[in-house]
C-alpha cells in the first residue's frame, strides 16, 4: 500500500474544466474550475436571468 504523503505528493496539478489553467487550491478541493471562470459563469448566469425578467 502506498503512503498517504506519497500517494499526494504524486497527484498531477488540478486542472480548470473550463479553461483548463492549473488550479492553485488544494487538490482535495470538490471546486472544478478556476476562479476567472467561477466568476464569469456566475456573471453569465445573471445577465440570463434578469434578461428573461
Amino acid at each position: 500500500m502506498t503512503p498517504i504523503t506519497t500517494f499526494f505528493r504524486n497527484l498531477e496539478a488540478k486542472c480548470c474544466a473550463s479553461c483548463g489553467k492549473v488550479i492553485s487550491e488544494q487538490a482535495e478541493s470538490y471546486a472544478t474550475e478556476c476562479f476567472s471562470c467561477q466568476d464569469q459563469a456566475t456573471a453569465d448566469s445573471y445577465k440570463h436571468y434578469y434578461k428573461k425578467n
